[in-house]
């Protein structure tokens, strides 16, 4: 049986080297007294125990820090001396696990994402030209913010209150058709355009409104202006009603050659200006208002009105006073009256 030796100055019953070196197989163990040192496969051993080659352990306490090549783990920190830490586990379905994790003020925990300190922005920024790309269904809680544009190649769907643009300034441009009714919230309140901002052309196929401002209106050869209507030149100005209706202008009703006052007991007056006058320029005659003694106007009469008596056969005048003859005081000659005459004359001159 072979007995190993250790080589060199013999130990001292204490162990004590005095500044002397042991060394296994050169540096299989290597003790450094002076630096206090212990080299495994390394006889130049630059921390108390520096080990060339692998170390296998079932239980590993460090009490203060741990270098693991670039590592360090000192408490709870792991630290690196390069730019980057790497966690690369292995296996086919790889996971690094942990109920939540925080990097400076970012915090992950579960499946949320928040910062630890209060009042402080979470920004998610693409490096570059690269875009930040959400899949799947998305739910804000809270207002949305957007500096530049929105674009969107499906359909938006927004609940609740919608304001767009905080100036007067702000524009809303449609490259699209709108296939909704468009309806105010409050009926009677909201305007559409200002005196000072008009739409250009409105095309609808009906137009329903109490009151039309506007400085003119065409509409096909009429032309609305302030208060005057004028049709195209050498074009009639025609009002029609539909069908056995007619047209209606104040209190007057117009329909095929009848002009009716509607206002019951209503006076029409013609009403001339300065010198001109009222003429009917006719070669035939005009029927005026008739009607026998008992159809005569009483309480609504007035100086100068003029109708045919049917029962006299006569044209007669209200004086104020009564009715009259237009003839004067003598009176007009009724037909009977002028026949009896006739007959007089012809009996006496034969």
């Amino acid at each position: 049986m072979a007995i190993g030796r250790i080589s060199g100055p013999l130990l001292k019953a204490n162990l004590v080297r005095n500044g002397v070196d042991l060394a296994f197989e050169n540096d299989l163990l290597y003790i450094d007294v002076n630096n206090a040192r212990l080299g495994v496969n390394n006889s130049s051993p630059t921390t108390d125990i520096d080990v060339v080659g692998t170390t296998r352990s079932t239980t590993l306490t460090v009490d203060n820090q741990l270098d693991v090549g670039n590592l360090s783990i000192t408490g709870n920190t792991i630290s690196s001396t390069l730019d980057t830490i790497s966690f690369a586990p292995s296996g086919s379905d790889p996971v690094i696990y942990n109920s939540k994790l925080q990097v400076d003020d970012l915090q992950l925990t579960g499946n949320t994402i928040s910062t630890t300190v209060s009042n402080t922005n979470l920004e998610l920024r693409p490096n570059g030209a690269g875009t930040l790309e959400v899949i799947g269904n998305t739910n804000i809680t809270g207002d949305l913010y957007v500096t530049g544009n929105i674009n969107t190649g499906g359909d938006i769907t927004i609940g609740g209150n919608i304001v767009i643009g905080d100036a007067d300034t702000d524009t809303i441009e449609f490259n699209a058709a709108i296939a909704s009714d468009l309806i105010p919230e409050t009926d009677n309140t909201y305007t559409l355009g200002n005196a000072t901002t008009r739409w250009k052309e409105i095309h609808v196929a009906d137009l329903y409104t109490t009151t039309l401002n506007l400085p003119t209106l065409d509409i096909g050869d009429l032309t609305f202006r302030d208060s005057t209507i004028t049709a195209a030149s050498g074009t009639d100005f025609t009002i029609e009603g539909n069908g056995t209706g007619g047209a209606r202008l104040g209190n007057f009703r117009f329909s095929g050659n009848t002009i009716t006052n509607v206002q019951p007991g209503g006076i029409t007056q013609i009403v001339q200006s300065g010198t001109g006058y009222f003429k009917i320029d006719t070669n035939n005659g005009f029927v005026p208002p008739r009607g026998n003694d008992a159809q005569r106007p009483t309480s609504y009469a007035v100086a100068g009105m003029t109708r045919y008596n049917t029962d006299a056969k006569a044209i007669e005048i209200w004086t104020g006073t009564a009715w009259a003859s237009p003839a004067g005081a003598s009176g007009a000659v009724s037909e009977i009256q002028a026949n009896t005459i006739a007959s007089s004359y012809a009996l006496m001159l034969g």
